[in-house]
């Protein structure tokens, strides 16, 4: 059995209210940045911060540990997703016709989104489409449930 853990992160614009999302070479669906946590040479949070930068080319600020997903790719092989809630460091701006930075990479597009345009989206997790919206505020309110690397 493969297990392999995947840190992805919701990149959130408050001002503007929208999502930043991915989505994959030949993909028909949308999911937060991230990828493949490496144990051995960084902390759970640093892969976040660098799969971000990888696909996005942005640098963010991590404000909180949001949700925990266990999915089955297949019959031996099962994906533990940890998403973190973040916030771009600085200036950013719109994207068009973005290529993943890393060469072996298979992010061809990343796009902000508002609410309205995910309804009728193929976007993972589901809950980005309506539950986090209704609690996104309080997200930046409530203690970060992660009690770090110790």
């Amino acid at each position: 059995m493969l297990i392999r853990i995947i840190a992805r992160v919701v990149l959130y614009d408050q001002l503007n209210r929208r999502l930043l999302l991915v989505r994959n070479k030949g993909a028909d669906y949308w999911y937060p940045p991230g990828g493949g946590w490496e144990p051995e040479k960084e902390t759970i949070t640093q892969c976040a911060l660098r799969e971000v930068l990888e696909e996005t080319g942005l640098a963010v600020v991590l404000k909180r540990l949001l949700y925990v997903q266990e999915f089955h790719a297949k019959e031996d092989t099962i994906f533990f997703e940890v998403f973190w809630l973040g916030i771009p460091e600085g200036q950013f701006g719109e994207y068009s016709n973005h290529r993943d930075v890393d060469p072996n990479g298979q992010v061809e597009e990343i796009k902000w989104f508002e609410r309205g345009e995910l309804a009728e989206m193929k976007v993972f997790p589901s809950r980005l489409k309506d539950t986090f919206w209704t609690n996104v505020d309080s997200f930046f309110t409530t203690e970060d449930p992660f009690l770090g690397v110790s």
